[in-house]
């Protein structure tokens, strides 16, 4: 990659050259362009997904670049995102500090849109489900990951719910996992890049049998092999960031989802928390 062709979408745009793209083979082309971190190791069919086309069509659209097949697409498309991944200005907007506020708003407008088309609702369901019939729920997170997870275990534990949040790892992490019995539940929130204590956290979850969700960008990732249930979510930011945007959303209606399964229990348990706060004196007066 010269640092004339500094962005992945100018790669892209440098290998499509004078090539006639249809209206579907653009859309792969927008979904690898804006989500380049995602499309370095998605499958076909899960580009195909964020894309609304069918398998076939991503394939086409690697040929038609020269590559024989995705994988091979992807293979050269990866050492060109990796080179750059960790450059502060790749990708960036270059329009003024409003212009990439404008750009973040704009990347995780886009992020909700797709995930409206693409989640998987039923299995949201099943998560719902899952943490509702656990006497105890372990969600897992780590570094930002963590910002959806703190809000997912607040919310559900101020509504009754029997739900802690472990994101500081090491002998703490071990000693939560520790008391996981077959009938609790652990969720676990991880994007690329994964941590190996979250994936860890799954993997020993499952082996004693407690029901594991993981949220997660790729029905692949290391997170999904050990899961039970399995949230797929973009993930994709600006400037290298991962985005939190979605998840956050999804901690939000998880939360919500679960109020809505016994809205009395809530009801209570909220009033009993409030009087709580008050007497802490929590809040500043309006």
């Amino acid at each position: 990659m010269t640092d004339q062709v500094r962005t992945v979408a100018e790669w892209l745009d440098a290998r499509i050259d004078r090539t006639r793209l249809g209206p579907k083979a653009e859309r792969v082309r927008h979904v690898v362009a804006t989500q380049p971190s995602f499309s370095s190791y998605a499958t076909a069919a899960e580009v195909a997904e964020r894309a609304e086309v069918n398998g076939a069509t991503v394939v086409r659209f690697a040929q038609s670049l020269g590559f024989a097949g995705w994988p091979q697409f992807q293979a050269e498309f990866r050492s060109v995102y990796v080179v750059r991944r960790y450059d502060v200005d790749a990708g960036a907007p270059t329009t003024g500090h409003a212009g990439v506020l404008a750009t973040a708003f704009a990347r995780d407008a886009e992020n909700l849109q797709s995930c409206l088309h693409s989640f998987d609702f039923a299995e949201g369901a099943a998560v719902v489900e899952a943490i509702h019939a656990a006497p105890r729920t372990l969600v897992v997170a780590t570094g930002t990951h963590a910002l959806p997870a703190q809000g997912l275990a607040m919310m559900a534990a101020s509504r009754g719910y029997d739900i802690d949040l472990e994101d500081r790892g090491g002998a703490h992490l071990a000693n939560a996992l520790a008391r996981l019995t077959s009938d609790d539940c652990v969720v676990a929130f991880s994007f690329w890049q994964h941590y190996k204590q979250t994936v860890a956290a799954l993997r020993f979850a499952r082996q004693v049998g407690a029901t594991t969700c993981a949220i997660t960008d790729t029905r692949h990732s290391p997170a999904a092999d050990h899961a039970d249930h399995v949230l797929i979510i973009p993930a994709e930011g600006i400037s290298n960031f991962r985005s939190m945007t979605v998840a956050t959303s999804l901690a939000y209606g998880l939360a919500a989802a679960l109020v809505g399964i016994e809205p009395q229990r809530s009801r209570s348990a909220i009033a009993h928390v409030d009087s709580l706060w008050q007497d802490m004196d929590f809040f500043v007066q309006d």
